[in-house]
Parts: C-alpha cells; structure tokens; sequence
C-alpha cells in the first residue's frame, strides 16, 4: 500500500481512543487493553481467502473478558478522523462482513496476551479498490451492544485492504479562495475543498503561488505537507495561511496547483484574487493630505489680513480690502487648488483600481 493509506490508517487508529473511550495501553478501574498490529494494510484479489494475526494483551490488572467485533469506515470528518458505520449500514467500501471472527467469549488475565489467526473472505463480485474497516475487542457482550446498554473498554486495529481490479484515481478542485475579498493587515487564509470521485484515498498536495498586481511573484506556501487524505467519494477541505513580509497593498493573485495520485501522478489548479489595502496607513495619508490643505488656507488668509493691516487697510476700507486680498490670494489660491487635485487624484485612484481589479 502507498503514503496515503498509511497516513489514513494512523490518523484513523489515534482516533480509535477518542471514539471508543478507551486507552491502549491503561484504563480506568483497572482496565486496559493492547492490539497489535494497530494497522492491517494490504493487496487482495477478488474471491481471495486473506489470512491475519491479531494480538490482544490484557495490561489492566484483573482478569477481563473480551468480545470481538468489526465495523466499516464509511468516510472521513473535517478533521481527518473515521466516521464507521452502523451494523448493516451500506458504504460501498464494506470490509467487516469479509471477517470471520470467533463468536465466543476471550477471558485474558491480568498481563496475559493472546495471538488470534483470522481470516476475511474477499467476496468474487465485490467492487475493485480500496475498503476499510476496523475490527475491535471490547468489554462489552454481543446483547449489550446490540441494545445500546452496555459500557466498557474497547479498542481496535485498522484495516484497509485494495482489491485489484479497475483502480480509479480522480479528484476535482470544488473550490479556491480566500476567506475574504479584502483584508486590512496582510494575513491571508485560502481554503480549498477537493472532491475525491474515485475508488482509493486520494492525497492531494503543492503550492499556492501568489504575485502582486505588478506580475510579480511574492510567496509560495505549501498545502497539505501532511499527505492527509480524501476518503473516496467524498470531499475535503484544506487550509492555508500567508502573512506578507513588510509593506503590501493591493490586488493580489494566488494561483494553486495540487498533484495526487500513486499509480500516475495527475495535476488539479485553481486561481483567485484578493486585495490588500491597509486602511490605517491610506487613512494618514490622505488625512495627511487634507490637513496640509486646511492648515494652508488658513495660514493663507493670516498671511493676507497682516499685509492689508501693514498697509493701514481697514476693515471700513471694502474696496482697498478687496482689491489686496484678490491680490495676494491668488498665488496662495493655486497652491490650495494643486494640493487638492492630488488629494483628489489619491481617492479616485484607489478607487478605480479597486473596481477594475477586484
């Protein structure tokens, strides 16, 4: 078996603890129980007779009895662990059925470890690729949780078996994008949701390139380095952040391309776009502006009254007074007026490069 059913079977048997209530190695009250191999992965071929070994240890410190049970893996939830299926429950990656498990009672005393050669009879019409399962010992009889009353220890090894036949590797980009359009500081997340619609896991992984709106490349960040995988027939999202190093601004490009697939390797991209305009240094700028242009007329008009009283103008003397300020209010006029065709400029830029870039 490839990386990916490895990465699988791992993710899936951490998770056996937090689904099952049960600890590998201790337990509460005294109770405790040890499986190995905690992973099963291997090749069959449709009709096989496959043949494996399970080793169950007692480590609690009394004397226990244990029952045997199995159970199919019908997906995977947003955080990578297995979601298993109820008895009878179809998947169309069914494993439990093929395993033919001792219907009795296992009594291990304390310490006491016990090896269980098994077997699982691969169906001749079962459908080729990947199926999983789990098969788990427990403290719980047959009848108790059948009816839901029963409480106890259980644990489990995972099993992924690949039946030959028409392996199908297919995956599709179902989304790219980030989590906002624009964004005041310079930390972007991207999210992108795969769709696995073939018969095996599926381990997407690659770059997402982003260039400014200049053309020119920025960043490269990794997705997925993990190999995480996509439960066959089924999506999955994956996440990504990029926090800009020193000063950013505006429209952005970030381009995703993912590879996958064991037996030949096959590419999926996506692009989007997202801006960046940090408003508290544009708002002191412009702010900037708009105070160079107030405190200049006002400096302007001081600057014009104490010329026309050097000149013994009045306010009594209206037309002289007029006569002056036009006079030395127009050189201060056209200042004003340039200062504010670039504060204006500012604006209208800014705008326009939003709406034809976003």
């Amino acid at each position: 078996m490839n990386k990916i059913s490895r990465v699988f079977l791992i993710t899936s048997v951490l998770a056996i603890t937090a689904l099952f209530g049960a600890q590998f190695v201790a337990a509460q009250s005294g109770q405790g129980i040890q499986v190995k191999p905690a992973v099963i992965e291997d090749n069959v071929r449709p009709g096989e007779l496959y043949n494996f070994t399970f080793t169950f240890t007692n480590v609690g410190s009394t004397d226990q009895t244990f029952y045997l049970s199995a159970q199919d893996i019908k997906g995977l939830d947003d955080s990578g662990l297995p979601i298993f299926a109820s008895p009878g429950e179809a998947t169309g990656y069914e494993l439990s059925t093929w395993i033919n498990l001792p219907s009795g009672a296992i009594t291990l005393h304390a310490g006491q470890s016990t090896t269980l050669n098994l077997t699982a009879q691969v169906p001749m019409n079962v459908s080729p690729g990947a199926h999983f399962g789990g098969v788990f010992i427990t403290s719980q009889p047959p009848t108790l949780r059948a009816n839901g009353s029963g409480i106890g220890l259980s644990v489990g090894g995972i099993m992924s078996l690949t039946v030959a036949g028409n392996i199908i590797e297919n995956a599709s980009l179902q989304e790219f994008s980030t989590d906002k359009q624009v964004y005041s500081d310079p930390t972007v997340a991207f999210n992108t949701k795969i769709q696995n619609s073939g018969n095996v896991l599926v381990s997407p992984h690659g770059i997402i390139e982003i260039t400014d709106m200049f053309g020119h490349q920025v960043a490269n960040i990794s997705v997925n380095d993990s190999a995480a995988p996509v439960f066959p027939a089924s999506e999955r999202d994956y996440t990504a952040k990029w926090t800009a190093l020193g000063f950013a601004f505006g429209r952005y490009e970030a381009v995703g391309s993912f590879s996958y697939g064991d037996t030949e390797k096959k590419t999926i991209s996506g692009t989007t776009s997202f801006w960046i305009l940090p408003w508290k240094p544009i708002a002191l700028f412009l702010g900037s502006i708009l105070a160079i242009v107030l405190l200049m007329y006002a400096a302007i008009r001081m600057y014009i009254r104490r010329k026309l009283r050097e000149m013994g103008i009045s306010g009594n003397d209206r037309a002289d007074m007029n006569f002056y300020a036009q006079k030395y209010q127009r050189s201060g006029s056209r200042l004003i007026v340039v200062t504010l065709v670039i504060f204006l400029f500012c604006v209208i830029f800014l705008s326009i490069l939003f709406f034809v870039f976003a």
